[in-house]
């Protein structure tokens, strides 16, 4: 097995790698949002003695934390909106609130309804009507979430994106950097990645285009042998056209010729039949 080939089996399980963990990360990011759209994103689904913060615009004609309503929950306080701090927004520079949705150690399972306005009676901000359902326990909760991996594997899918994507860039770098490894070792060895193949304009077969020329020693009229990136043999073709760095080859209609597949000029280059051993 020739060190091209070897890189180019490493190059092509790399990117299956790196897709299958986009493809991953994109799903599960997909079924979250899908499940946050289906339930509403100022829902908050709690458990006995949980704690969980939420925050909002604050309400018109409102300076402090005092100046708030806040109506709704239970009227025993196991399910109560909390305040703690006024902050200036990030992005519109408006004046915003955080605090936190307190859960006590028993109450009693269903959906709350908590309101936040102001004492002056400005139209309800719907931003600000959070709806909490309480769950007797962590193994209901999932067992009714909208999101599907939650639903069947317990899995959060906003925390699975977020652990897989990391991998996805890295396996996609490595897809890069042993890439390029490739093209190197092939140049090396007088060889190049069909990057083009179109039907020939006199009808009389089909052009391939790759990455040697004139500077690597390629002239019209040289033939070449053209093999997948796994070393198997297709055929030969004929040099027809040469740039500096790039070169059009004439082969055959009935020659299987892929783009991504290797042409090799004559000289010292890997050839065809040093492959058949791999």
């Amino acid at each position: 097995m020739t060190r091209s080939v070897h890189l180019a089996r490493l190059h092509r399980r790399s990117g299956k790698v790196a897709l299958l963990l986009l493809l991953v990360c994109a799903l599960s990011l997909v079924d979250g949002l899908a499940g946050r759209m289906q339930q509403g994103f100022n829902r908050t689904d709690a458990l006995p003695g949980g704690e969980y913060p939420v925050s909002g615009p604050l309400p018109p004609q409102t300076e402090t934390i005092e100046d708030m309503v806040i109506e709704g929950g239970t009227d025993d306080r196991q399910v109560r909106l909390v305040p703690y701090e006024i902050y200036s927004g990030y992005w519109l520079g408006g004046k915003m609130w955080r605090g936190a949705i307190k859960v006590g150690t028993s109450p009693a399972s269903g959906e709350y309804v908590i309101r936040v306005h102001d004492k002056y009676g400005e139209k309800q901000n719907p931003t600000l009507i959070f709806a909490v359902v309480v769950w007797p326990d962590e193994a209901t909760m999932k067992a009714n979430a909208p999101e599907r991996l939650t639903r069947w594997f317990g899995i959060d899918p906003f925390g699975l994106s977020a652990l897989v994507l990391p991998f996805a860039f890295l396996a996609g770098l490595g897809n890069f950097m042993l890439g390029r490894a490739w093209s190197r070792v092939l140049l090396s060895e007088r060889s190049a990645e069909i990057y083009k193949l179109l039907p020939a304009p006199d009808g009389g077969g089909k052009d391939v285009t790759f990455g040697l020329g004139v500077q690597h020693g390629a002239s019209p009229g040289m033939r070449c042998s053209i093999r997948r990136p796994d070393g198997t043999p297709v055929g030969e073709a004929r040099v027809v056209e040469c740039t500096a760095r790039d070169c059009v080859a004439r082969v055959p209609h009935d020659l299987n010729v892929q783009p991504g597949d290797v042409v090799t000029l004559p000289g010292t280059g890997a050839q065809p039949a040093e492959t058949r051993s791999a």
